[in-house]
């Protein structure tokens, strides 16, 4: 059980399985998982800092441990990746950016490096992200693009993109990523993957925030639940952060459940019809183990994407003008040119995208009114080239409709793979909960992904070997 092929197949149930009956064990698989590292990443540009060496010696004394009958958790000796920006003790912070020069050597762990070293996962390397996380593609000016295994010409999505790439092609078991406006389920969207943008606070991350999520990119949805009750509860280094509440629901719990659907949020690139496509199977999937669907109509009344929008600028120029001067040139014009105007906003001009995004808010939280949970495509387009940072030039988040909206308002939500376009290219569903309604809401998502089946459905498998496209 040592074939890449074989590992990617495998849930990290079916893992957890082996390591206690034998089967396999940390050794072999972090093997297989470092070879295929070094077998794919010079076609996908996915990971840096792969520390082989000591991810082995991890490797061993976790088999012992399992051998022994005393394994650090449940998920001691599993390979996994980090984010770029996920501090970690010797490998090195980017942020995506040749802006950073040669990076900085990490000091310190941050707080989900530090709970996965605690459980014994073996953190294999770390995942490329775009300049400054301000694009939703692989762009990244410090390690080159990203490509998508499943078609080396296509975007993987981003910020995350370096983790969506590598756990698709079969490296780790789960990635680390973080969420601004989708940068966990972008990834997973293009990639075929599932992930996790938990309610705000949920899974410490610092420095604190109350819009950008740390969460977990698996292969599929039930693989979530683990990783997120691992990484989640409150943090002395993450003020805003929160516990875990609730149990898994019993059996039949979703019978009782009404599940809203909106395709169509009022602003935003419209929806291309093979996303449409996957949206109405995943909602006939969803009517067949919900008591009730129904269609919810957005009333945001006027474009809540452009607020949010004038916040990731600021954001942008912040980190632009505290870099070193010597280094500002090496920064991609297009993201500067997208978001220099900010240096000259006045606070009135700043309050003014505020109170848009608090308006925005509102609309949002208006969309879960009646339901329990609620099913959007999530994004409004299958893909894009793998060079460009997003679909509409100089503005390389505006593809977020369905996605930045519940960074600011705090809602979890997951996307999962709902099927495939005529390209052979994965397109996501999201599911969105209630605030703290996290554990429900992974139940959801794997009946859902369960019923949808997309993989067999597709006759498709993991692009461990990935597919060199061409446009």
């Amino acid at each position: 059980m040592t074939q890449i092929a074989e590992l990617a197949d495998l849930s990290l149930a079916d893992l957890q399985s082996a390591y206690r009956e034998g089967r396999t064990g940390p050794v072999a698989v972090t093997r297989a998982m470092l070879d295929q590292a070094a077998a794919v990443n010079d076609t996908l540009h996915a990971l840096y800092d792969l520390r082989p060496d000591a991810a082995m010696d991890e490797a061993e004394a976790a088999e012992a441990r399992w051998a022994s009958g005393t394994p650090l958790s449940p998920v001691d000796g599993i390979p996994v990746t980090i984010k770029d920006s996920v501090p970690a003790i010797g490998m090195r912070w980017h942020h995506g950016s040749a802006l950073h020069g040669a990076g900085i050597l990490g000091k310190a762990d941050g707080i989900p490096t530090r709970k996965l070293k605690a459980a014994g996962a073996i953190i294999l390397g770390k995942g490329t992200m775009p300049d400054f996380g301000l694009s939703g593609s692989g762009v990244s000016g410090s390690h080159g693009i990203v490509r998508n295994p499943w078609g080396t010409a296509w975007n993987t999505g981003g910020s995350s993109a370096g983790g969506g790439a590598s756990i698709a092609a079969g490296v780790g078991m789960m990635s680390v990523g973080s969420d601004i406006a989708g940068s966990v389920r972008l990834p997973a969207c293009h990639c075929g993957l599932a992930a996790l943008k938990p309610t705000q606070g949920l899974i410490p991350h610092a420095p604190a925030s109350t819009v950008r999520s740390a969460g977990p990119i698996t292969r599929r949805a039930a693989d979530l639940q683990v990783w997120t009750a691992l990484l989640a509860g409150p943090d002395a280094g993450d003020r805003y952060s929160v516990p875990l509440l609730g149990t898994d629901p019993a059996p039949g719990w979703e019978r009782d459940l009404t599940v809203g659907a909106c395709a169509d949020f009022g602003f935003g690139p419209a929806v291309e019809p093979a996303v449409q496509a996957v949206f109405d199977t995943a909602l006939q999937a969803l009517a067949r183990i919900v008591g009730r669907t129904r269609r919810v109509t957005a009333s945001y009344g006027f474009d809540a994407y452009l607020p949010i929008d004038d916040s990731l600028k600021l954001r942008g120029w912040y980190e632009y003008a505290a870099a070193d001067a010597e280094h500002r040139e090496k920064a991609p014009a297009e993201l500067v040119d997208w978001f220099a105007e900010a240096a000259d906003w006045t606070p009135a001009r700043i309050r003014e995208f505020e109170t848009g995004i608090e308006r925005g808010v509102a609309g949002t939280v208006a969309l879960l009114d009646g339901v329990d949970f609620l099913l959007t495509p999530v994004m409004p387009l299958v893909n894009w080239p793998a060079e460009d940072r997003g679909p509409v030039f100089g503005m390389p988040l505006r593809h977020t409709t369905f996605t930045a909206p519940f960074n600011q308002s705090g809602h979890p939500a997951i996307s999962l793979l709902g099927g495939f376009d005529g390209n052979g290219l994965p397109v996501g569903v999201q599911l969105v909960g209630h605030r703290l309604d996290d554990l429900r809401l992974m139940a959801l998502a794997t009946l859902l992904e369960t019923e949808l089946g997309a993989m067999k459905a597709a006759g498709r498998s993991w692009p461990t070997t990935p597919i060199v496209s061409h446009r």
